[in-house]
């Protein structure tokens, strides 16, 4: 499924943002930048609101519930390291991206939705057959700003999910970077089941928030 719009619009309306690992408020998620670093930080929503988000990995989890502070995970089999302070400066020299897509007028940017088997990182043929058109957009815009997020349905446990979204963005960005696509300009982020595009209750099987979404500045 491909998608145009207004970058902000959308990710506020569906309670999602990644595009490099800034969540605002409540917003939340495991990012790493080519697939080397895992962070989340946390800052107040516009209107000054902090909410709190939970990182778990398959090791144990930390809470994230001050502004300004972040949560690194080096190793999915270990617990996340503890909330620490990150100076402003190094929020925007490290998600630079990110805050300046909070502002990206209307209309600038092209997402796709790649869908996934049941408990798998392969994608079903109707997403395979969408992968030539993602090629052509990122190579027609020449953009260096793509973002490739992972998800999964409610079934499982978090920390499974956790991987399983992770083995699902991954996917998709090799695929990219094996047909053309520079790893530098590709933004990995997964979020297991807390981002359902198609909200149900736990352990409901729903294809359609088995997906990798992929959003091309």
């Amino acid at each position: 499924m491909r998608e145009t719009g207004d970058l902000d619009g959308k990710m506020n309306k569906r309670n999602t943002f990644l595009v490099g690992c800034i969540f605002f408020g409540f917003l939340t998620g495991c990012v790493t930048r080519q697939a080397k670093r895992d962070m989340v930080v946390l800052l107040p929503d516009p209107d000054g609101k902090v909410g709190a988000i939970t990182v778990t990995t398959s090791g144990g989890s930390q809470t994230l519930d001050k502004p300004g502070y972040a949560i690194e995970v080096k190793d999915l089999n270990k617990a996340p390291i503890t909330p620490q302070p990150v100076n402003e400066n190094e929020i925007k020299d490290v998600f630079g991206p990110a805050l300046s897509a909070q502002a990206e007028p209307a209309g600038r940017f092209i997402s796709f939705i790649l869908y996934f088997e049941h408990d798998s990182a392969k994608m079903t043929r109707e997403s395979k057959d969408l992968l030539p058109e993602v090629l052509k957009t990122i190579k027609n815009r020449k953009s260096t700003e793509v973002y490739v997020m992972g998800h999964t349905d409610l079934v499982g446990a978090d920390a499974y999910n956790i991987q399983l979204s992770s083995r699902r963005a991954n996917y998709v960005r090799d695929l990219l970077v094996s047909r053309g696509i520079k790893s530098s300009s590709l933004w990995v982020s997964y979020y297991g089941k807390a981002r359902p595009l198609v909200p149900t209750n736990d352990e409901v099987p729903e294809p359609r928030n088995r997906r990798v979404e992929v959003i091309v500045r």
